[in-house]
């Protein structure tokens, strides 16, 4: 679908992707709310852009109901937090990959080195089936992720990579588990129990869904630099007052106070004072920009010199800089035909 409307936007945080499958599955909830023109979603920071005049919270319905999570992303987001999340996710994501890998490495050490006893044995009766529980536990706490995406698929029907791997190692260790069972029945060439394959397949999985969150945080710093531009503060003068507020609450036409130093929180038009003003970020040019009463203003950019107020006249998503950003965003999500087949 083309993103070139004129219509709203509307860019949605996307929880629980984890590939090209859920990419398409989210899209194609999207594109059947009613109202929506076009729909594209980046999987580089699960995030979706929707474009026309749906009702934001049928768009966060309509994914839910595919079996993900969405919330309305606001304003200009605080990179920090994005990153603070993506470092726990990893973090968790090795943690279970490092203890599904001690697992299977042990368990895979003790087989080829002759230290487990035969099914048969009467050691093995008891020492198997303890292994098998231990398994057991090991696969929920490295895969438990996996398994409930895999089941929210089979209730709507769907199929992903959680279906894969679910399938992969539960029947890994199902079969295992009916090889101690009727060890004595079964011919010599299937006396063989897997339980250390499919702990060993969920540590790959789980150290290369790590490192891909690592490098889609890498992919995507551009956009956080862009972010980080925003002041998160802004100083308003309210009842003859200097007060610092959210920069979510600043309203249009209030005035703001800058002073040498800070940079700008919205766009707007220079009502007192003068000053020079780096725009190097907006227009690439390294000298500063003189400034007097009635120049514009930009959010993001650096306040040299002097101290002056403005009245605010775009703030939010309208400012310059969001406007920057959400054309980087719309870059990075749009996808050519050959690439929407790969998807599907």
């Amino acid at each position: 679908m083309s993103t070139e409307d004129n219509s709203e936007a509307l860019r949605l945080s996307i929880l629980g992707m984890r590939c090209a499958g859920c990419v398409s599955a989210v899209e194609g909830a999207l594109a059947a709310v009613n109202g929506v023109t076009s729909v594209s979603v980046n999987f580089a920071d699960h995030s979706a852009m929707v474009m026309g005049a749906a009702d934001p919270e049928a768009l966060t319905q309509a994914v839910k109901d595919a079996g993900y999570d969405a919330a309305i992303m606001e304003g200009l987001e605080d990179p920090s937090e994005q990153e603070a999340q993506e470092l726990q996710r990893y973090r968790q994501l090795m943690k279970k990959a490092a203890v599904a890998g001690a697992f299977g490495a042990a368990l895979m050490l003790a087989e080829n080195l002759g230290w487990l006893p035969e099914m048969g044995s009467k050691a093995g009766q008891w020492l198997w089936p303890e292994i098998a529980l231990v398994t057991l536990a090991v696969l929920m706490y490295s895969g438990w992720h996996f398994y409930s995406g895999a089941l929210k698929s089979l209730r709507l029907g769907q199929a992903n990579m959680d279906t894969l791997i679910a399938l992969g190692t539960g029947s890994a260790w199902l079969y295992s588990c009916i090889v101690i069972d009727y060890y004595a029945t079964l011919p010599s060439l299937a006396k063989h129990a897997y339980f250390e394959a499919a702990v060993v397949i969920l540590a790959f999985i789980n150290l290369g869904t790590g490192l891909e969150t690592m490098a889609r945080g890498k992919t995507s710093s551009a956009i956080r630099q862009l972010i980080g531009l925003q002041p998160r503060t802004a100083r308003v003068i309210r009842d003859g007052e200097d007060i610092d507020i959210p920069i979510e609450q600043v309203g249009l036409g209030e005035t703001l106070r800058v002073r040498p130093g800070e940079k700008i929180a919205v766009d707007g038009v220079l009502l007192e004072g003068h000053s020079t003003v780096d725009e190097s970020m907006l227009t690439g040019e390294s000298l500063p920009v003189e400034k007097t009463v009635g120049a514009q203003v930009v959010a993001g950019t650096m306040n040299q010199s002097g101290s002056f107020l403005f009245s605010a006249t775009r703030i939010g998503r309208d400012t310059a800089l969001a406007q920057i950003i959400k054309s980087v965003r719309q870059a990075q999500s749009s996808k050519p035909d050959i690439a929407r087949l790969a998807d599907k």
